[in-house]
């Protein structure tokens, strides 16, 4: 069977439009906003601060911009009950309201913009024209000649209105909603058409645009929305200076799994509508819910993805000729190559043609995507260039938090073609590999998160690396058995996530919360990390397991080290003492020595490093300022502790820790983390997550 026969991609499926609740409420605020303030734009001392209001949607391939224009009246008509009620309760806005309900919605591809006789050069022209077919081909009737039109309607705004209310049947006092869709066909037709120069000497046709729809606003119950793939921050920034016309970004949130759910049980098959998808992917055993989980987890609730994802789902099932009995099932299907291949083939070709000014920016907007940080719309990456529009340009998506802020999401299921698709970094390969082996949801904001982060990339990359570095030199001169390791390690090791295994009790003495391992629990996971090339770090930010874990294997099998790191002590004033190293001790290398190490053979070694900045003063005085390895056998913090069998403790001094994060790095961090656990990111900086790169990468 061929690729194409087994993922064949042809919609036969009617899909459920769903969610978009907070994006229908704002899109209908900025409608409103315009027809309260149309006098605004007519009067002849109109204010100079005035600016037409137009919803815009600057996004990416599949992100729902096409589908939500299309269904936005249908989607006002679902709302008016719940989330637009609150909008209807003044008086002027539930007159508005229920005009709008009655609106008639105009669609406008803008791929069809094409210079026309007898205007051949004038932009303007070729906008109204289109505008004019489309409202024929929305009756099923063959457009008028252009020259007919133009004699008709010309360049004026109130006869091409005139013109489109004939043609659509519509009342003079009916709202008419225009929707440009893929209004970045600018960029290359712009071209063709006399434009304005600015005073650089520019051109800008987004500013030309804009200026006729800011003109044609002028005309009573008329009304826009502008979607598609452009430079949204920049062409927003442009148009409220020159055409006078702001614009209001529309957010097109991914879905989540609550509304994948919906989606799932009220898309159809076309041709048989008494079959809902979800009946026919899910049998007994498998669940709308687990089908749902797994979409979620390799689409990321992208619209466009979701939906080739389902269509695939379906074909596969139909020529498999049953349901799919587990999630397992489900996903080992979507894992397979030619299924990621045929679902993403146009997402991934837009970000493996980067070229070399944008290819450093991709390290950093997946570490973003990693750890979930979050960039305002107006940080810059450079002078010419912004991270949201950046994001788009990549193909990328962005998942937004609030009107100004947002996420970097990297759906998994393009993950392994964009790797095969071009040359990558070992660092892109260890963060494509992070994000490859996660869900969604997996992911997390927590400044203990993103510092482990760091600690964990930099350990990788110095353990893989084959040339010649500080600390491993020193970790073999401290550690006997590290040396034995002969490292460098084979190959990247991707960062993986892992569940936290700890238990909460409350401790009656104290009425403070501890946390202990069930040992099945941990056995297992120490069995798993022990088996696996991997490095962990737990998902919960308060685990009591180490906060990252990895495996050293000699060349000969002849030493296996499990290696835990505890990052002790960045954030907390009073540094960290003996009984917080004994805490971390107590942890880590007790369990593992009860529950595996004891059982095991003797080339099986165990070594808690402990990640200590700002150590109290009698740890440093103790370890004379210098790093120090205690071996088993050997007492620490008043000879309260004694190290087990095959295990050893590495305490890094603080100058010892700056060969794993570069000072200016750690002072950064702690600047951007100073109020809480969970901070908003905004302090954070693209610089310092440029210089962590930079770092990075001198290890490559």
């Amino acid at each position: 069977m061929s690729l194409g026969e087994k993922w064949g991609v042809g919609s036969f499926v009617q899909f459920a439009v769903v969610d978009r609740e907070e994006d229908v409420y704002r899109v209908t605020e900025q409608l409103y906003h315009l027809e309260s303030n149309r006098y605004e734009l007519r009067a002849e001392t109109s204010s100079p601060f005035y600016r037409a209001t137009v919803p815009f949607a600057p996004h990416l391939f599949g992100s729902g911009k096409t589908t939500f224009c299309l269904s936005y009246l249908e989607l006002v008509q679902r709302f008016r009950e719940t989330s637009l009620s609150s909008f209807a309760l003044d008086g002027s806005r539930k007159e508005f309201l229920d005009k709008l309900r009655e609106a008639v919605l105009l669609y406008v591809d803008l791929t069809e913009l094409k210079p026309t006789d007898p205007k051949e050069k004038s932009l303007e022209w070729a906008v109204y024209y289109l505008i004019v077919q489309a409202a024929y081909v929305s009756i099923g009737e063959e457009p008028k000649d252009e020259e007919d039109v133009y004699k008709e309607c010309r360049t004026r705004a109130h006869k091409l209105i005139k013109k489109i209310r004939e043609v659509l049947n519509m009342r003079t006092d009916q709202f008419l909603l225009v929707a440009f869709d893929e209004v970045g066909v600018l960029d290359t037709r712009g071209q063709y058409f006399d434009l304005e120069v600015n005073d650089e000497g520019r051109v800008r046709p987004y500013n030309d645009f804009f200026g006729i729809v800011r003109g044609l606003c002028k005309q009573d119950n008329v009304f826009f929305i502008v979607v598609g793939k452009s430079k949204g921050l920049s062409i927003k920034n442009d148009t409220a200076s020159v055409s006078k016309v702001l614009l209001h970004f529309i957010s097109l949130s991914p879905l989540n799994w609550s509304s994948i759910v919906e989606f799932l049980e009220k898309s159809h098959l076309k041709v048989q509508t008494q079959f809902r998808v979800c009946d026919i992917l899910c049998n007994r055993s498998f669940s709308v819910n687990e089908l749902a989980e797994a979409l979620l987890e390799y689409t990321g609730g992208v619209p466009g993805l979701l939906t080739r994802a389902v269509n695939m789902l379906l074909n596969y099932v139909k020529t498999r000729g049953q349901p799919f009995r587990s999630k397992e099932d489900c996903l080992s299907c979507m894992k397979e190559d030619g299924f990621r291949t045929v679902c993403s083939q146009p997402f991934v070709t837009r970000i493996s043609t980067l070229d070399e000014s944008r290819r450093s920016v991709l390290d950093m907007l997946l570490m973003m995507a990693l750890y979930r940080i979050p960039f305002k719309a107006d940080d810059e990456l450079n002078s010419g260039s912004y991270l949201f529009d950046v994001v788009t340009e990549m193909g990328f998506y962005r998942y937004p938090i609030d009107d100004n802020t947002f996420q970097v999401l990297f759906p998994k299921m393009f993950i392994r073609n964009l790797k095969n698709a071009s040359s990558f970094s070992l660092l892109e390969k260890i963060l494509l590999g992070s994000l490859n082996m996660e869900p969604v949801d997996c992911f997390f904001s927590s400044k203990c998160r993103v510092f482990e982060g760091i600690v964990a990339i930099r350990l990788v990359l110095m353990l893989s690396s084959t040339i010649r570095n500080e600390f491993r030199e020193l970790l073999g001169r401290l550690s006997a058995t590290w040396k034995k390791m002969k490292l460098p390690i084979h190959g990247p090791s991707p960062l993986h996530y892992m569940m936290s295994v700890s238990r909460g009790k409350t401790r009656s003495e104290s009425n403070k919360e501890e946390k202990t391992f069930g040992c099945n629990e941990w056995n297992e996971i120490i069995h798993e990390a022990l088996c696996f090339d991997k490095v962990y770090i737990p998902v919960e930010a308060n685990s009591y397991s180490p906060d990252i874990m990895f495996k050293l294997q000699s060349p000969d099998d002849s030493n296996v080290l499990m290696v835990g790191v505890a990052c002790k002590g960045r954030w907390k004033s009073e540094g960290i003492d003996w009984s917080d190293i004994i805490e971390e001790v107590k942890k880590f290398l007790d369990p593992v020595f009860n529950e595996f190490l004891s059982q095991a053979l003797e080339c099986y070694h165990c070594m808690l490093i402990i990640v200590g900045t700002k150590l109290a003063l009698n740890v440093t005085s103790r370890l004379g300022n210098q790093s120090r390895c205690y071996t088993s056998g050997m007492r620490i913090g008043g000879n309260s502790f004694e190290i087990p069998p095959n295990c050893e403790l590495v305490i890094l001094c603080e100058r010892d820790v700056e060969m794993l994060i570069d000072r200016e790095i750690l002072n950064g961090l702690e600047r951007a983390f100073s109020t809480s656990d969970n901070p908003p990111f905004g302090d954070l900086g693209f610089n310092l997550l440029r210089r962590a790169r930079d770092s990075f990468m001198s290890w490559q």
